[in-house]
C-alpha cells in the first residue's frame, strides 16, 4: 500500500501565543513511500522541511483542493522567497514538483539536489486530497488556541471545510462514473 505522508514543523510552537499567524514560523516535508520529496538527497542532516510562514504554505495546499480536482494546475509559492511546488494533475494522479524557481545553471544544479527535479512524483489523487486535509486539520488543532487573530482561524477553518466538501463530491462523482 502506497504510504504519503505531509508533516509540518513549528519552530515556534513553544510561544504563549500568536498575534497573528505571520508569527507562526515553519515549515513543510512531504514523504511517499519513505522518498522524503522535499529533502536533498546529497544532504545526511537536511531534515526536509521547508518554507517560511507554515500557515499560508498549508492554507495554500488547502485551497489548491477545489482547482486540483478540476484538474487545474497549481502553483503554491513560499512568501517572498524562490521556492514552489507545482501540483499538476493528470488522470488519477497529481504530480508534484518541489523546486527553486530561477533561471541559469546554478538554480538548475540545485533543483538537481531533490528527488522530483525532473517531472514532479506521482501521487493519486486519492492519496493526496485527503492527506492535505488531514495535515490541515492537525496543523489548525495544534495552532487554534495560540493565534489571537480569530479571524485567520476562521478563514482557514472555512477553506478546511471547503475542500472536505469538495472532495467528497469529487468521490460522489467518481463512484457515479464507475458504477
Amino acid at each position: 500500500m502506497p504510504y504519503l505522508k505531509i508533516k509540518f514543523h513549528i519552530d515556534n510552537i513553544d510561544k504563549e501565543y500568536f498575534e497573528d499567524v505571520w508569527e507562526i514560523e515553519g515549515g513543510l516535508s512531504i514523504e511517499k513511500d519513505g522518498l522524503v520529496l522535499t529533502k536533498r538527497i546529497d544532504d545526511e542532516k537536511d531534515d526536509g522541511f521547508r518554507g517560511d510562514y507554515v500557515f499560508f504554505n498549508i492554507l495554500d495546499w488547502l485551497t489548491s483542493v477545489p482547482k486540483l480536482l478540476l484538474r487545474q494546475w497549481c502553483k503554491i509559492d513560499f512568501y517572498e522567497n524562490t521556492e514552489k511546488f507545482h501540483l499538476l494533475p493528470d488522470g488519477d494522479v497529481i504530480y508534484i514538483k518541489y523546486f527553486l524557481e530561477g533561471i541559469g545553471s546554478l538554480t538548475e544544479n540545485e533543483n538537481k539536489r531533490y528527488p522530483n527535479y525532473e517531472d514532479g512524483t506521482p501521487i493519486a489523487t486519492k492519496e493526496l486530497i485527503p492527506e492535505i486535509i488531514n495535515a490541515s486539520e492537525k496543523f489548525i488543532e495544534t495552532v487554534e488556541l495560540k493565534i489571537k487573530k480569530k479571524s485567520d482561524v476562521i478563514e482557514f477553518k472555512e477553506e478546511l471545510l471547503h475542500a472536505k466538501k469538495t472532495y467528497q463530491e469529487y468521490l460522489k462523482s467518481q463512484t457515479g462514473k464507475k458504477g
